[in-house]
C-alpha cells in the first residue's frame, strides 16, 4: 500500500454530504469543489497512512475525532469560494 493521506477522503466524504443536505452547494462545479477542498485540507493536519490495518482505524476512529474541525474548515472555505 502506498502512503495516503486519510483526511482528503475525510474532507471528500464531508463534502458530499453537505452538497447532498445543503441545496444551494448541490450545484458546485468541480473546479469549486476542488478550491473548497484545497482550502480546508491547507488548515487541516494530515492524517497519513501506509497499511490497510492503519486505513480501517482511520475509517472508523479518526472522522468521528476530526469531523467538527472539517466541518468548520468546510464552511470557511466554501464562503471563500462562494464569494469570489
Amino acid at each position: 500500500m502506498n502512503v495516503h493521506n486519510m483526511m482528503e477522503d475525510i474532507v471528500r466524504n464531508c463534502l458530499n454530504e453537505l452538497m447532498a443536505n445543503r441545496e444551494p452547494l448541490g450545484g458546485l462545479d468541480v473546479k469549486q469543489q476542488s478550491d473548497i477542498m484545497a482550502l480546508a485540507l491547507n488548515k487541516l493536519p494530515p492524517k497519513y497512512v501506509s497499511t490497510s490495518k492503519g486505513e480501517m482505524f482511520a475509517k472508523t476512529q479518526l472522522r468521528a475525532q476530526v469531523e467538527t474541525d472539517v466541518y468548520r474548515e468546510l464552511t470557511y472555505a466554501i464562503d471563500k469560494v462562494l464569494a469570489d
